[in-house]
């Protein structure tokens, strides 16, 4: 088997960097904060989705003991922040890129999901409630874990920031 930054790599666009961080923990209160922020639904993707809540219904602890450690990748964008339509488009290029990287992956013989940020956006308008059409392409919200992701990045050397003219886009992989 290949070396998994070696796979990711050859599928990855220019300009996104790649690490390797360890498998998060899992805490019930930061759960439960993540599950009541998806239910206010200000993305509008609550219910709709195989990639969120509560369609998806994964959790840090519910996969931990699959997942041992995580990809992480990562591109900032320059971009003017009231422009929606290019924040979607940075969003679109983030899951794929996530995306790619699974089937290489799995391709090699890696167990792995991927997880980025909102709702999956593979078909357009998902099929939920009925069942999830290409079940292999699905990435869904990192939120639906429940992590705390600012604790999480600042564990692994990364701040979780809000720059004026610009947006850090990321996307992770988990492995066994």
């Amino acid at each position: 088997m290949k070396p998994w930054k070696e796979v990711a790599a050859s599928v990855l666009p220019d300009g996104i960097e790649i690490a390797e961080w360890g498998f998060p923990e899992h805490s019930e209160e930061s759960f439960l904060r993540a599950r009541s922020l998806c239910k206010e639904n200000k993305c509008g993707s609550y219910g709709t989705s195989w990639g969120c809540p509560p369609g998806c219904d994964l959790s840090v602890g519910k996969i931990s003991g699959r997942f041992s450690r995580v990809g992480v990748f990562k591109r900032r964008y320059v971009v003017d922040l009231g422009d929606k339509d290019a924040i979607e488009r940075m969003g679109e290029e983030t899951q794929t890129s996530v995306r790619n990287v699974v089937i290489a992956l799995r391709k090699e013989g890696y167990d792995c999901m991927g997880f980025s940020d909102g709702g999956c956006r593979y078909c357009g308008v998902c099929a939920y409630p009925e069942p999830c059409r290409f079940p292999e392409m699905l990435v869904p919200s990192i939120s639906v874990l429940g992590l705390d992701l600012k604790g999480y990045m600042a564990s692994n050397g990364e701040e979780l920031r809000f720059e004026k003219g610009s947006v850090t886009m990321y996307g992770f992989v988990m492995m066994a």
